[in-house]
């Protein structure tokens, strides 16, 4: 059930992100979630996987992936795009 319901989630955030990404798969902005605090997020479309970056210096990329965030976290990121769509 609960590989169900972040499936979900997930398709949402994508549409979310083909939306206010017009034609690009990644969206730069701060996103403060319980667990951190992200400068980016992207679709990856190949590996149909949903990524949170966070960049230190220039040339540090650390990825985080979304299916491994709690449920609260996965809401709230839903919840904060969503904001940016309405």
């Amino acid at each position: 059930m609960k590989k169900i319901l972040i499936r979900v989630m997930k398709n949402k955030i994508i549409q979310l992100i083909k939306i206010l990404g017009i034609g690009i798969n990644e969206l730069v902005l701060d996103i403060n979630l319980d667990c951190g605090s992200f400068e980016s997020i992207e679709w990856d479309k190949e590996s149909d996987k949903v990524w949170l970056h966070i960049f230190e210096d220039e040339d540090i990329d650390i990825a985080f992936d979304f299916e491994e965030l709690s449920e609260e976290d996965q809401l709230k990121l839903y919840q904060i795009l969503s904001i940016f769509y309405n």
